[in-house]
């Protein structure tokens, strides 16, 4: 079987710049950063969070041209089992804005009717660099617990858009050739695309339409080569 250079060689640039990035998926974690503060009935305004535990201690950020100044001398400290209904924290969100760099699979494959053969859902092995912009919202909420004693807790949603590149494995087989060949196997493929994630605590799902490669001699006659699909895709890098 006779491989395209080129996508191998994107595939293997884009792991290699992963395992530097694999680390900036705790980002998705309410931990120390630059932050946007919503407050109930207030402007939101930037800040920087320093977070240990329960604790929060907040820094106003003020800008000098594109540079962040943090006033350390204005430092706001907080617990979060002692925020309660009616404090200025109540229900406030923590905003970020950052790029995410993250590991993902593509847990199946809608293929449309193409050429006479009927849509197919693919379930098949593979792996892709997931890269985007993100967003990330963090709200602190009341809590009771069952003995009635009011705690906050924090509740996480994300967002984010952007683009993915990895390899996979395909079924190539007479239907998908249109009888152009007589074998059967699981053909491997380079695929790329575009996908949208929504994130709530550490758990991603996204929708992704993708176009897939055949990296063999019969990618003339695959049928789905370099067409459209639309796929569900997980993170897999917090599992």
């Amino acid at each position: 079987m006779k491989i395209s250079k080129i996508p191998v060689l994107l595939i293997l640039s884009l792991l290699l710049y992963s395992c530097s990035s694999v680390r900036r998926i705790t980002w998705h974690d309410f931990n120390s950063d630059y932050y946007r503060l919503k407050t109930e009935g207030n402007e939101s305004r930037p800040i920087y969070a320093d977070i240990a535990g329960d604790s929060i201690t907040i820094y106003p950020v003020n800008y000098e041209g594109n540079n962040k100044q943090l006033d350390t001398n204005h430092p706001v400290s907080l617990n979060l089992t002692n925020i309660k209904t009616g404090d200025n924290f109540c229900r406030s969100t923590f905003v970020r804005k950052s790029v995410d760099v993250d590991l993902s699979t593509i847990l199946f494959k809608y293929r449309p009717e193409r050429q006479g053969v009927p849509g197919q859902l693919n379930f098949n092995l593979n792996g892709v660099i997931y890269t985007g912009i993100r967003r990330d919202f963090f709200k602190i909420n009341p809590y009771k617990s069952p003995l009635n004693v009011e705690t906050s807790v924090v509740n996480h949603i994300g967002f984010d858009a952007g683009i993915f590149a990895g390899i996979g494995t395909t079924p190539v087989n007479p239907t998908v050739t249109l009888n152009k060949i007589d074998q059967e196997y699981d053909g491997l493929v380079f695929q790329k695309g575009i996908a949208a994630f929504i994130t709530f605590g550490n758990f991603s799902v996204g929708l992704a339409c993708g176009f897939d490669n055949l990296l063999d001699k019969n990618k003339s006659v695959w049928i789905y080569n370099q067409k459209p699909y639309l796929g569900i895709m997980i993170g897999i890098a917090n599992f």
